[in-house]
């Protein structure tokens, strides 16, 4: 995979190139929504039978989370900017002009203004009609590479240790017993503290389309300390979706047991039968991944906002976009702390110290529960490396582990890092021969 420093920012493209909004923006209708989500729906799930399309999926929920933010910002708000639809709010400025609609798969956002405006500039359109999927792939590079800085060294050590401790079992070293499990151990704490700061820093690199926010410690781990309960929550939802995944990832092994006639499939047969089953099992892996990423993204735009109202984050460590949207919205006001209702006391009582420590006991003790279930379904259908090193509803949402007898699993891998590699240096070829000719021109005019 190229490094995050060569992937190309979520903000880059609205800064260099801002989407085209229509002068007369309308409000995308009930029937459109109706019509085009299942669309939406179906292109997710096919593109979670690659890597690469699994790249695109990160990059799509991630700019649908920034989408979520702002429409939760606007709701809360009561300025004059609010007045109207949301559609109009966001076509009002450029740099959130592409949240108008869902984001797209493949063609640019506001599709159509691009291409009329392209035709009046007599200009080519070729671009637009990929925008939205170089847009996803980048960004899904930058979001999969920040978990894996923070969780792949956790998933390393719970892989070796649960190989070496299957090694021990077979031959019998009773002086290296602890070995595997002690290994299991160290990576079972390490992911379980990755986890409890992974899903609200992936909130904020999405909201403010900066892979650096990934990496804002002090700022991320202070919004999850005063929002513990709302973590927990999560944690638990993450423990709750996994339990489909195990049984989904269980059941392969006893295919044949269910239908008799698959243990006489051929090699080519097997794998259009489990190519099969994998994509139907993404009718659950999406919505969740998407459901997932969207319930932090909600947790992150509350927590953040109560900050910056309660003067806990200053104004200055806010995000551009973050910055400009509070702004228009006129959410940046300091507010005193209100009179909570005493039903809601559990809440009020979940930001002092001892609530602080208590729900981020348990939260941590979700997060066990969540890795449990990973050795569980391991130990009932061992399905290779890279089950550990990439879990569908945590990094990559690739829910498609075909025997390494039938099909290399790393091969995915590497056809998903060559064509982004290509693609980012074409990209960089094209940006240099645009850049040389202006001053052909310049030669050419008298």
């Amino acid at each position: 995979m190229t490094s995050p420093e060569n992937a190309v920012a979520f903000s880059e493209p609205a800064q260099t190139e801002p989407p085209v909004i229509p002068q007369n923006i309308s409000v995308p209708s009930r029937l459109r929504r109706i019509l085009f989500a299942p669309v939406k729906f179906f292109w997710g799930i096919i593109l979670c039978q690659s890597v690469l399309g699994a790249l695109a999926v990160i990059g799509w929920t991630y700019r649908l989370m920034q989408r979520s933010v702002l429409k939760q910002w606007w709701r809360l708000s009561v300025s004059s900017a609010k007045a109207g639809s949301f559609a109009a709010f966001v076509a009002s400025d450029t740099r959130t002009g592409e949240h108008v609609y869902w984001p797209n798969w493949f063609l640019a956002q506001n599709f159509r203004g691009v291409v009329f405006c392209s035709r009046l500039r007599n200009v080519g359109n070729v671009k637009a009609l990929v925008q939205s999927l170089w847009m996803n792939v980048c960004l899904g590079v930058q979001g999969v590479f920040n978990t894996w800085v923070l969780t792949l060294p956790a998933c390393v050590l719970m892989l070796f240790g649960w190989y070496d401790g299957w090694n021990n079992s077979f031959n019998k070293g009773y002086e290296q017993f602890l070995v595997g499990p002690g290994i299991s151990w160290l990576g079972i704490m390490l992911f379980i503290a990755a986890m409890l700061y992974s899903p609200m820093a992936q909130a904020r690199q999405a909201v403010t389309g900066k892979w650096r926010s990934f990496y804002q410690f002090r700022l991320v781990w202070s919004l999850v300390r005063r929002r513990w309960l709302a973590c927990f929550g999560l944690a638990a939802l993450y423990a709750l979706c996994s339990v489909p995944m195990l049984i989904l990832g269980a059941i392969v092994m006893f295919l044949p047991n269910i239908n008799p006639k698959l243990a006489d499939l051929t090699p080519a047969q097997t794998i259009q039968v489990l190519n099969t089953y994998f994509f139907w099992s993404a009718l659950f892996v999406f919505p969740a991944f998407v459901l997932l990423r969207l319930v932090a993204a909600r947790i992150y735009g509350t927590a953040l906002l109560k900050a910056v109202q309660n003067g806990a984050v200053p104004q200055d460590a806010l995000g551009e976009s973050e910055w400009q949207a509070l702004h228009r919205l006129e959410l940046l006001q300091v507010q005193p702390p209100r009179l909570r209702h005493p039903v809601l006391r559990i809440v009020t009582w979940a930001g002092t110290r001892a609530g602080r420590i208590t729900f981020g006991f348990l939260t941590g003790l979700i997060w066990f529960v969540f890795i449990v279930e990973l050795y569980i379904a391991q130990f009932f259908n061992y399905r290779g490396a890279q089950v550990w090193l990439n879990q569908p509803l945590v990094h990559l949402p690739w829910f498609h582990h075909m025997p390494a007898a039938l099909k290399n699993p790393w091969g995915d891998f590497l056809l998903a890092a060559v064509t982004v590699l290509v693609a980012w240096r074409l990209k960089r070829l094209v940006n240099w021969l645009k850049s040389l000719r202006p001053s052909r021109r310049g030669i050419a005019s008298p």
